[in-house]
């Protein structure tokens, strides 16, 4: 049964409520100058992607760097939040600073918030802008070999439910799918000591139908391991202070079982969201990033 109107607004009040050290976070939070000035390298286009299946279109940032390569991988980025807020200036950062590093383009997917569309819309989203990109590396002169996915905690599940999909479909096979402190477990994780934050994100996604965190494409850690085949090779990275880092290394164990290529890096200085938000060893993560998107291809 959907939620209703007044528990939408209880789970928003629990958000608003738990969510002080994220406000603190933006607030004190300083940006290098030489990383904000990837943005003087890159150019950057707001393009709106139809999505029939969903009914929803969904806004995408597209990144180019200036000197880009022929034949330029592209990597699609989804941000985090929850699945409730939408990007930001950290996001679009980062995504010049990637588009910069690996001379190629970074496509960054706005997709809606579960606040207004739950599940599967986002997903939906993502998943046609991934078809979109496809279709257009050879008029981008980009190499449809080097197309990959990623993103940071929620986005971090998008993209591994995007693999999955892909893996069932054939659609589409993708050279790389970053999983940053991805949110690969939306069910368990309420359980966990403190977790009304993660439980008001989990059921808004979810429409407050909570067996429906257990499908695979809400809470990839659910997919029986023969749904894990033909992986794309998979960067998983994890903060040691982050909720999902033991749910996530699973996963990763999982996924090697299957015969895949996985490469996993906990940070043990670091916390959940600190790759884009720039805090704890987010240097270090966004340069491991760097490194698979560049040698990453089919």
């Amino acid at each position: 049964m959907a939620l209703t109107a007044e528990q939408k607004q209880e789970l928003q009040e629990v958000l608003k409520r738990t969510g002080a050290h994220r406000e603190a976070g933006k607030a004190e939070k300083v940006v290098p100058d030489s990383y904000r000035a990837y943005q003087e390298l890159v150019d950057r286009e707001t393009v709106t992607v139809e999505v029939p299946s969903a009914g929803v279109p969904v806004t995408c940032y597209i990144t180019r760097a200036k000197d880009r390569t022929d034949s330029c991988p592209v990597h699609i980025n989804m941000h985090g939040g929850g699945f409730v807020f939408l990007q930001d200036e950290d996001d679009d950062l980062y995504c010049a600073h990637v588009a910069a590093r690996i001379r190629g383009i970074v496509v960054d997917v706005d997709y809606a918030s579960s606040l207004d569309h739950p599940y599967p819309t986002a997903f939906e989203q993502c998943l046609q802008v991934v078809r979109w990109v496809f279709d257009r590396c050879r008029e981008w002169g980009a190499d449809e070999k080097k197309v990959s996915v990623g993103g940071h905690s929620a986005g971090g599940e998008l993209a591994a439910a995007i693999s999955l999909k892909a893996a069932q479909t054939g659609e589409f096979r993708l050279c790389l799918q970053v999983m940053d402190y991805a949110a690969t477990d939306n069910y368990s994780v309420m359980e966990q000591e403190g977790a009304e934050r993660s439980r008001a994100f989990s059921m808004l996604y979810a429409d407050g139908e909570k067996e429906l965190l257990k499908d695979p494409f809400v809470s990839p850690a659910f997919a029986p391991e023969e749904m894990l085949k033909d992986q794309p090779r998979t960067l998983i990275i994890n903060g040691q202070n982050c909720p999902f880092c033991q749910i996530n290394e699973e996963y990763g164990q999982k996924l090697i079982r299957m015969g895949n290529e996985v490469v996993m890096r906990r940070f043990l200085n670091s916390r959940h969201g600190f790759t884009v938000r720039l805090v704890d060893e987010w240097r270090e993560a966004q340069e491991l990033i760097i490194r698979e998107i560049q040698a990453a291809t089919l």
